[in-house]
């Protein structure tokens, strides 16, 4: 299948001489082969980055419960037509995964997660604001976290930036992170948690229930 004109918007693809022209643009995709042309509306579906924590602190019992909650998170996303992404963070940010459908591509990538390090969540919030800025649909992170970040201020900020752009933040702390933190970088007060380490992989796989519709726009923030 070889493509031709992109212009405005609408892709032009030419399929094999027997399937005739495909028009695709604004989720509309229209088929001509030889007969009349027939619209075929795809629902949009949500964006969601999985923000995880994988500092030092998080060895052993947490990560493995934190690890088992975003994959349960991922597949009920999924079937609410959400595609998801991971990015995880220690001293360093690290985008794992574009925002997907293939939940095999998700546990391949879960399984060599392991915790090390401090807690850059600064550098996670910003790359998972420029990963979802210019994407269709609901975007939305979902950070899990079990401490205060290297620096609050600056992941207050870049909070602040991704909601500003129309960006939905839900937080999920466990043992030293801080209610009030979690609350203020929350898009919402109520989209803020901190829960004990037992409950910690629940409460992340059922964050699914905090997605807005996945078609909706959520309006930008002053």
């Amino acid at each position: 299948m070889d493509k031709g004109d992109k212009r405005k918007g609408i892709e032009i693809v030419k399929q094999p001489e027997s399937a005739g022209i495909s028009l695709v643009g604004g989720g509309i995709r229209i088929d001509a082969s030889g007969k009349p042309i027939e619209a075929r509306f795809e629902q949009n579906w949500g964006k969601v980055y999985m923000v995880l924590d994988c500092s030092g602190s998080m060895a052993g019992y947490k990560i493995d419960q934190a690890k088992r909650g975003v994959l349960d998170f991922a597949k009920d996303a999924i079937r609410k037509k959400y595609f998801v992404g991971l990015i995880k963070f220690n001293t360093n940010a690290t985008h794992l995964s574009e925002p997907t459908k293939d939940i095999s591509r998700l546990e391949a990538q879960m399984k060599n997660i392991m915790a090390s390090g401090t807690t850059n969540m600064t550098e996670a919030i910003r790359m998972a604001h420029e990963s979802l800025k210019n994407l269709d649909g609901s975007r939305v992170m979902v950070i899990a976290t079990d401490g205060q970040p290297d620096n609050v201020n600056d992941s207050l900020n870049e909070g602040k930036s991704a909601k500003r752009d129309g960006i939905e933040i839900i937080t999920i702390g466990t043992d030293d992170a801080v209610q009030e933190f979690l609350k203020k970088l929350a898009s919402r007060s109520d989209l803020g948690t901190k829960v004990s380490t037992d409950m910690f992989a629940k409460v992340i796989s059922s964050a699914h229930l905090l997605l807005p519709s996945p078609g909706k726009i959520i309006p930008k923030q002053k």
